[in-house]
């Protein structure tokens, strides 16, 4: 890379993503992520540069900066996630709030209280083994917990239209009679 590209990567650093700073799609995995950092690094290595103005060496280290940061969040899938989120917003650099936010999502998801995550591990249990009447009596068990839960309610909705549809499928008479 030239001093003038290397000078025009510094002036475009605020508005260009991880993704295009490392030459990589999005849909990199971790083998490609990896490669396209250390591609990067070894061609903005300061050393390749040292007999150069000092405000190159200063360009070189704040786009250094940038390709360690987006490496270390594109390599963690949660950091990744989020900061995925957070491009479909327009946010161009990732900020721990979105990793928090989204583990704080995960977390809800089961529960957040002893007692709500034991009756929806319960509920998933039954889910598995095709007892989605039990599944849902735990998963409104669990909800007493959580009355705020907006995962359970989503859940509760899916699990009354998997007995509506079991229930239509059964033949008359059957064990599957709605009660």
């Amino acid at each position: 890379m030239s001093p003038a590209e290397i000078r025009a990567l510094d002036r475009l650093l605020d508005r260009i993503d991880y993704y295009k700073l490392l030459r990589i799609e999005r849909s990199a995995h971790a083998a490609e992520i990896r490669g396209g950092y250390h591609r990067m690094r070894r061609e903005l290595h300061p050393d390749r540069f040292l007999s150069h103005e000092r405000d190159l060496q200063d360009a070189l280290d704040r786009i250094a900066r940038r390709l360690n940061e987006g490496y270390v969040v594109l390599r963690d899938q949660t950091r990744r996630t989020a900061y995925d989120r957070g491009l479909t917003e327009g946010k161009l650099r990732y900020a721990e709030e979105m990793a928090e936010q989204i583990k704080s999502e995960k977390a809800a998801v089961g529960g957040t209280t002893p007692n709500g995550k034991r009756f929806y591990k319960m509920c998933e249990d039954d889910e598995r083994r095709g007892d989605f009447a039990k599944a849902l009596a735990n998963l409104k068990m669990a909800l007493t917990f959580e009355p705020q839960n907006a995962s359970f309610k989503a859940k509760i909705a899916e699990l009354e239209s998997k007995i509506a549809e079991q229930a239509k499928s059964a033949p008359a008479g059957s064990q599957y009679t709605i009660r």
